[in-house]
Order: structure tokens, then sequence, then C-alpha cells
């Protein structure tokens, strides 16, 4: 396309209301056309999710052994666990409307590098009141880098390639769930358990450095951005989306809940049976090889089927191995359910993520997903309360139970309730968005506004 004034230097290209605030600019295509391409975001998203994630799942085979040696019970345990998730769940909000004011790449790094800091001075604490503080702001990182990267792929990812690229992405997690697990077992058997916090500083300061040398912020100008998208309200975005929260945040709810309680569920779980930690970690580990192994078929059966397809699956699979956990009573029955209960995992890999990245307004991304992840923190944060309250009050297998009818309530919830997303920027009217008059660019990150390559 040309412009009217062909010595006219082309101008930035103007997003209108609704459609998306933050694009990116690819190189263009044969023909002056836009493409996105997922292979463009290895080094921007995939590689330092990886790196974090293997960091934070160093922590799930020794925390709770971390915490007990500080002398508390089971339901302080559970407390500690859930600490980086209530310090998430409270910064979500806040997160998101940093995120839009400052953009992906500083928030990205203040976080993760917080993240790290904060991992450094909890290997050399003893007292249960200082552990709790540092998870909480831990947990205020954690939200600043997992708001930004949502966004981003919502802000630069059209809608059918999102299924797959957020499969992607959570298979990418999933990996790091693998490996994070098994490395810090053994960290934690053969050199000790504050080691493991000190090799997650070290994971996040690898993240920080490529962070630094890979991401570059979306489009123009921030203050450019800001005008053309208005700014935003946290009020306004619940208003305007409530009826797509409420419906969806009741997936996102009870998937969390049962996440979050199966996590601190398998290494208690373990203890319980006289495991040592590096056998928990061995157990964990390969029920994260099989969640990992899930993602690339979850994609594709998302992006051509619809999300529902593998959202109810994977509640039904979690609420049964949950259910059949308190039958196991050695390390070759506990490690079945475990590899069961990571099947099921993998049946959702990323589909919370493209949910949410379907259901963001394309005008107010980020403040939408700051809401979005707020609403799952909330079943985050309480999975491993429920877990530590009720195994105080009754027994840990009852814990198992009780997570167990999450995950059937789940299922239900989906079906019923859940609207489908696949293909809803269509039907809104956002596949072709309009082009800013005498300029050659395209918005790639505007849903269907461009050909999409893998």
């Amino acid at each position: 396309m040309s412009s009217s004034n062909n010595n006219a230097p082309p101008k930035r290209p103007v997003t209108p209301a609704g459609v998306n605030a933050r694009p990116i600019l690819t190189p263009a295509g044969p023909g002056g056309s836009r493409v996105f391409s997922r292979s463009s975001l290895l080094w921007i998203l995939y590689v330092p999710s990886f790196l974090l994630q293997v960091g934070v799942g160093m922590l799930i085979p020794v925390l709770p052994s971390f915490i007990e040696e500080m002398g508390v019970g089971v339901g302080l345990i559970g407390l500690g666990v859930s600490g980086v998730l209530i310090g998430t769940m409270v910064f979500d909000v806040p997160s998101g409307l940093l995120v839009g004011r400052f953009g992906h790449k500083q928030t990205m790094l203040v976080g993760t590098a917080a993240l790290g800091l904060l991992a450094l001075v909890t290997a050399f604490t003893s007292s249960f009141a200082i552990f709790m503080v540092l998870r909480l702001l831990a947990g205020t990182a954690m939200a600043l880098w997992s708001i930004s990267r949502m966004a981003y792929v919502s802000d630069t990812v059209p809608s059918a390639a999102r299924g797959r690229t957020l499969a992607t992405f959570g298979g990418v997690q999933r990996i790091g769930a693998f490996v994070g697990p098994v490395v810090g077992g053994i960290i934690g058997a053969q050199i000790s358990l504050e080691a493991v916090f000190l090799a997650q500083a070290g994971m996040s300061a690898a993240t920080v450095l490529m962070l630094i040398a890979f991401t570059k912020e979306l489009g123009g100008d921030r203050a450019d951005q800001l005008i053309r998208q208005g700014r935003s309200s946290v009020m306004r975005t619940l208003v305007d989306n409530r009826l797509g929260l409420a419906r969806g945040g009741t997936a996102m709810v009870s998937l969390q809940l049962v996440r979050r309680g199966r996590e601190l569920l398998l290494p208690l779980w373990g203890t319980h049976l006289g495991l040592e930690v590096d056998q928990i970690g061995y157990v964990i580990g390969a029920a994260a090889a099989v969640d990992m192994s899930m993602f690339a078929p979850v994609g594709y059966v998302m992006d051509k089927y619809g999300r529902k397809w593998m959202s109810i699956p994977s509640f039904l699979v979690l609420g049964a191995g949950m259910a059949m956990l308190p039958l196991t009573n050695e390390i070759w029955t506990f490690g079945a359910i475990a590899v069961f209960t990571g099947f099921g995992n993998g049946l959702s890999s990323g589909a919370m993520m493209t949910l949410g990245a379907d259901l963001a307004p394309r005008q107010r991304a980020s403040e939408f997903i700051g809401v979005w992840r707020l609403i799952g923190d909330i079943g985050g944060a309480a999975g491993p309360i429920i877990v530590g309250q009720i195994a105080t009050i009754v027994t840990l297998g009852w814990s198992s139970i009780f997570i167990a009818g999450f995950g059937f309530l789940g299922a239900t919830g989906v079906y019923v309730i859940v609207p489908e997303t696949l293909g809803r920027d269509e039907e809104m009217g956002l596949s072709n968005p309009p082009e800013d008059p005498g300029t050659a660019t395209t918005p790639v990150s505007s849903p269907g506004g461009g050909e999409t390559t893998d």
C-alpha cells in the first residue's frame, strides 16, 4: 500500500481503540505484508521463562522441609508455601497498571532481579516470620514477571496462533518444572537446603542477562503509546469485562486451586511415606516429564477444536489422581499417581493463559490480565492453605480428597459456565483492523491482522 504523499516520512501505525494499544512491527514479507512468527519469541519469552521456572521449580521438593526446620507444624508449612502466591495475588492488579505505564521489558527486569535478590536473602534466614515476609515480597516480584509476559503475548500474538504459542509457553514452563525439582532435590540432599535458594538466585541472574540482551520494548515511544490507548482504570476494566471475568474466572480459580494444592500434597505425601528428599524430587520430576510432553498436541487441539477440549479432561484427571493419592503406601504407587496427575496437568498446558489472552480487551490487555491473574492467584493461594488446615484438623489424606472435589467441580464449571473463546476476535470484528492511511505497516499484534507462520 502506498501513501498519498510518497515523499512524506512513514507514520507510526495508529491502533484503534479496542483493538490493540501496543503493536509490534516485524520486517515486511513478500508484497509488503507483515507476518507473526512464533520462532521470534524464542529468546524473548521461551528461554527466559525456562531459566526462571527451573529456579522456581528447584524449591518445590525442599520448601516444606526448609520450613519444617524452623520448628513449625504442617499448618504453617502450608501457609509458608502459599506466601509467594499470596504476595502475587496482592500485587497482580498493581502489576497490570505498572506494565501499562512502564512497559513490558522494564517490569520483566525489575521482577526477575528482585526475585533473585530475595532468594539470596531467604537462604540465610531461620525465622519463620522473616521467611514469610520474604516469600510475600517474592510473590510481588513474580507478579511483575508474570503479568508483563502474559500481556506481551496478548499484545503480539494473533488469536489463531495463541493456543499453540501459549501451550508451547506452558510446555517450556513444564520442562523447567521437570528439571527444577530434580536439580533442587539433588542439591538439597547432597549439599544443603539453603544451597537451593542460592541456586535459584543464580538462575534469576542468568534470566536478567537474557532479558537485557534480547528483549526490546513494544511499539514506539511509550508516551505516544499511552496517548493512543488512553489512561485506563482498573474499575473501568472490571465493569467493561465483568461477564467474561466472572465466567472465565470459574475455571481459573478451580484449576489454580487444584494445581497448587497438588504441588504441596505431593512432597508432603512423599514425606509422610518416609521418602528422602531426593526420592521425592525424582518422583515429582517424572510427573513433570509427562506433564511437559503434552504441550504440542494440547496447543494444536485448542487452536483446531476449541479451548474446552483440553480443559475439561484436565480437571477430571487431576481430580481422579488427587482422590487416589491417599491409597498409595510406597514409592512405586506414589510415583504412578504423581505421573497420572502430571498427565492431567499437562492437558491444561497454557489453557488458562490462552483463555485470559482471548478474553483480554485489546486496549487494556495488561490491566485485564492483572485482574485475571488475581482471580487465579486467589485459587492458587487457597490451595496450600486448605491442604495445611484440613491436614491439621483431620488428616493429610482428607486434604487430598477435598482438593479432588475441586477438580470435579471445575470440570462441571468449564462445561456449563465458561464460554468457548476460539475465534472470539473474529466474531468481534477484530480480524482485520483498519490500517492508518499513508503507512505501509500493519500491527501484527492485532488478532488475525496478518499472516501467521510458525
